[in-house]
């Protein structure tokens, strides 16, 4: 039987989204290890960026609302989505003088990525702002929650 055309179209694009992911990364690596004036510089105590960044992914995707989400699209999907969080600039972004992980959540589907809502997190991970891309402010997590009610999201789907 012959290969159907959708397959190879998902292989397709799952393949350019790696390549991107990929590329994105290697800049992101890049950019840290030769700071450019107008840029944050690696966030510094003495661990490595890589580290850093996995730690306030974590942070982020101990949210109970990312965990929510997440659940949400693969109940709902059938397992064909998943929640994703990934770092969406390759540089770090200055909050009150301190660099911050920008990150955002995605469905991902075969077909494509759907940003759900962007964030901005301290290398720790221990401060997690949202960056409401309406308004261009950033909020706390707090402030959106009451503002926003992101739990609702998925309880309405």
């Amino acid at each position: 039987m012959p290969p159907r055309a959708s397959s190879s179209k998902t292989a397709i694009i799952a393949g350019i989204l790696a390549g991107l992911l990929a590329a994105g990364l290697g800049a992101f690596y890049l950019q840290q290890s030769t700071p450019q004036d107008g840029k944050a510089p690696a966030a510094s105590s003495g661990a490595p960026a890589a580290e850093h960044s996995a730690r306030a992914i974590d942070a982020l995707m101990a949210l109970p609302e990312i965990k929510a989400w997440s659940a949400h699209i693969e109940k709902a999907s059938g397992g064909r989505a998943h929640g994703a969080v990934m770092e969406t600039a390759p540089e770090t972004r200055l909050v009150d003088g301190a660099a911050y992980y920008q990150l955002s959540f995605f469905e991902s589907t075969p077909e494509a990525a759907h940003r759900w809502e962007s964030f901005v997190v301290s290398p720790d991970g221990k401060r997690i702002l949202v960056d409401d891309s309406v308004s261009g402010d950033l909020l706390s997590l707090e402030q959106w929650r009451k503002d926003s009610a992101p739990m609702q999201r998925i309880a309405t789907q």
